[in-house]
């Protein structure tokens, strides 16, 4: 693997500059939850202008950190507690995930998971759902943007990715929800759950949440994972009634 490094910051850590750098078999065991994540973050990390830093050790990459400066979000991987230290100095004020919280006022997200081995349960939704189609873009980027904020239109350049299916629920003028399941090998991972203020409370969280599970077992998935802010008790309460326990958590904290 080539990297830019930069050992003035840390030695054994550099910069991934190109996709066609990150390479499966060099990365270790480095999250309790998203290993088989890792390297698909990493590749659209950098479609969207973002950077990718590695932590290398004589057996493989062994931390991994990945930055997007439009968003001011960045996200840390590894066991070692030195090395997450080392890469939540990179951008000071920016908000980080990371397995080790960076101060007291960290934010703390429960992660949850659900095993697809058994039968699913039968499910009577409230709304129809479909898959997105790239006609649906604007208006998944619109959703998100008013429910979010700041949103890198980047990371929406195609809703129709291999791996990776966006889910939507259409209102009477607009999109009322959206949300993403991917899948890697057998596990699953539901993400950007995003429901307009005026629809919540009627059902669209838990039919997307109940889409994603379905279309994640039809692929092969055995398990299906997710991470909840612990504020967030709407969704919190949508994947328990679904089956998913707690198991763990990360922490959102911003470095000063």
């Amino acid at each position: 693997m080539t990297m830019v490094t930069d050992s003035s910051v840390v030695p054994g850590i550099g910069r991934i500059g190109d996709p066609g750098e990150v390479e499966p078999a060099e990365f270790g065991h480095l999250s309790e939850f998203f290993d088989p994540f890792l390297v698909p973050f990493a590749i659209d990390t950098l479609r969207v202008g973002g950077e990718v830093w590695v932590s290398r050790s004589e057996v493989g990459i062994d931390g991994l950190f990945l930055y997007v400066a439009s968003e001011r979000f960045g996200s840390i991987f590894t066991l070692s507690p030195a090395i997450a230290e080392a890469f939540s100095t990179f951008h000071p004020g920016a908000s980080i995930f990371s397995d080790f919280p960076f101060g007291p006022s960290s934010e703390v997200f429960g992660m949850y998971r659900a095993s697809l081995d058994d039968s699913p349960d039968p499910h009577r939704y409230s709304h129809r759902v479909r898959a997105a189609e790239e006609s649906d873009r604007d208006d998944v980027l619109g959703l998100m943007r008013n429910v979010h904020g700041v949103v890198d239109e980047r990371w929406f350049a195609s809703l129709l990715r291999e791996g990776e299916t966006c889910f939507v629920v259409d209102g009477a003028s607009e999109l009322a929800g959206t949300g993403w399941v991917s899948v890697a090998g057998r596990s699953a991972r539901l993400h950007s759950l995003t429901v307009r203020p005026r629809y919540r409370r009627t059902g669209v969280g838990t039919d997307l949440w109940q889409a994603r599970v379905a279309w994640a077992r039809n692929a092969g998935a055995r398990d299906v994972l997710t991470e909840i802010s612990d504020h967030n008790l709407p969704s919190r309460a949508i994947a328990e009634a679904g089956g998913m326990r707690r198991v763990g958590e990360i922490y959102r904290s911003v470095r000063a």
